[in-house]
C-alpha cells in the first residue's frame, strides 16, 4: 500500500512539473489610428492615464486636431495624415502643457494624445473628449503661420499683395483676455489667458500692430485711426464706432448690436490721407450745453501730421464717419 502511495505522488509530480507556468497578459493601448500608429516614437505623457481604446473611426477630437493643423500650416486637411490617437484622462485641466501665467483646474478631463503627421513631421496635440479643447504640445513652430495670417489679413484689407508686406516684429505673449488686450466697445471678453503674437506690419510707409491667438486664427487689428460717438438727440442715438489703420471698422449701437465691416477703397484713401496730414486732434460738434435734446458728438482722429484740421475738414470727418457707420448697419 505505501508503494502505491509512493507512486502516485511521484506522478502527480511529473506532471506538474511538465504544465507550463501561466503568466497573465499585461494591458495592451491600442492606438485609435488608420495608419501604421507603431512607427511613431512619441512617449506617452507620464501624468495621464490611460483609457480603454476607441474604435478606428475618426471621432471629433481627432478631426479638430487635424483642422487646427491645417490652419496653423495653411495646409489642406487631406495632406494630413493620422498617425495615433490614445484616450487619456488627463489630471488636470491643462491637459498635461504647462503655460505661462495659466492655472489648471484640478478637474480630471478625458481626452485624447493625438499624433499628426504633415509634411514629414509629426505634430503632437492634447484634446478633451469631444475636441472642444484642443492644445498643440510639441512639433508646432506656430510663429511663421501667425505671421502669413496676418500679413494675408492686411493685404486684403489694403488691396495690396503680401509680398509687399514686411514683418517689423513678432513677440510671443500671454494676453489677458478673448479680446487679445484690445478693449472694445460693448463686447464682452472672457478673462482666460490666451497665448498669442504681437505682431507688427509695414506697408505704404505706414506700421499696424496686430494681436493674434497662437495659431493666427484670430486676428484683433490694435492700431486706431479713428472714433466716433454720438449719444442723445430727440431719437436718442447711443452709436459709436472705432475703426483701425488697416481697414476694418466696429460699430456698437449701445445695446449689444455690434456690427463689423472693412472701409471701401475709397474710404481708405480719405482716411489715410487724413492722418498722414493731420496731427492727433480731438474734435466736438455737440450741441451747446442747455439745448433741449441736446445731442453730443465727439471724433478722435489718430494723426501723424502737423496740422489742425480746419471747420471744413472737421464736418468733412464727422460725416465720413457717420456714412460709415450708417453704412455698416445698413
Amino acid at each position: 500500500m505505501k508503494k502505491l502511495t509512493l507512486l502516485i505522488s511521484f506522478f502527480v509530480f511529473f506532471l506538474a512539473s511538465c504544465t507550463p507556468e501561466y503568466i497573465p497578459t499585461p494591458p495592451t493601448v491600442v492606438p485609435v489610428s488608420t495608419a501604421v500608429a507603431e512607427n511613431t516614437n512619441t512617449p506617452m505623457p507620464t501624468n495621464a492615464l490611460l483609457e480603454t481604446p476607441t474604435p478606428p473611426e475618426l471621432n471629433p477630437a481627432q478631426q479638430s486636431a487635424i483642422a487646427s493643423l491645417s490652419s496653423t500650416l495653411n495646409l489642406p486637411a487631406d495632406q494630413i495624415k493620422l498617425v495615433s490617437a490614445v484616450a487619456v484622462i488627463w489630471p488636470n485641466g491643462c491637459m498635461g502643457v504647462q503655460r505661462m501665467g495659466v492655472m489648471c483646474t484640478d478637474q480630471q478631463v478625458s481626452g485624447f494624445v493625438v499624433v499628426l503627421e504633415a509634411k514629414g513631421k509629426q505634430y503632437e496635440f492634447h484634446t478633451n473628449r469631444d475636441g472642444s479643447e484642443i492644445l498643440p504640445a510639441g512639433g508646432i513652430q506656430p510663429s511663421g503661420s501667425a505671421q502669413d495670417a496676418v500679413k494675408n489679413h492686411l493685404a486684403s484689407a489694403l488691396g495690396i499683395n503680401a509680398e509687399q508686406i514686411k514683418v517689423v516684429s513678432d513677440a510671443e505673449v500671454e494676453w489677458p483676455d478673448s479680446c487679445l488686450g484690445v478693449a472694445q466697445a460693448g463686447a464682452m471678453c472672457a478673462m482666460v489667458v490666451m497665448p498669442g503674437h504681437l505682431i507688427i506690419l509695414q506697408a505704404n510707409d505706414m506700421e499696424y500692430e496686430f494681436h493674434t491667438n497662437n495659431d493666427g486664427s484670430q486676428i484683433q487689428p490694435a492700431t486706431l485711426a479713428l472714433t466716433w460717438k454720438r449719444s442723445g438727440g430727440i431719437a436718442g442715438f447711443c452709436d459709436s464706432l472705432t475703426v483701425y489703420l488697416s481697414g476694418e471698422a466696429s460699430g456698437n449701437n449701445c445695446k449689444a448690436n455690434i456690427r463689423t465691416g472693412n472701409l471701401l477703397p475709397a474710404e481708405l484713401t480719405q482716411l489715410d490721407a487724413w492722418i498722414t496730414q493731420f496731427d492727433q486732434s480731438h474734435l466736438d460738434a455737440s450741441d451747446p450745453v442747455g439745448v433741449s435734446d441736446r445731442m453730443t458728438r465727439q471724433l478722435v482722429l489718430f494723426g501723424r501730421g502737423a496740422n489742425q484740421p480746419s471747420g471744413a475738414d472737421q464736418q468733412a470727418l464727422f460725416n465720413w464717419a457717420q456714412n460709415l457707420y450708417q453704412r455698416i448697419y445698413k
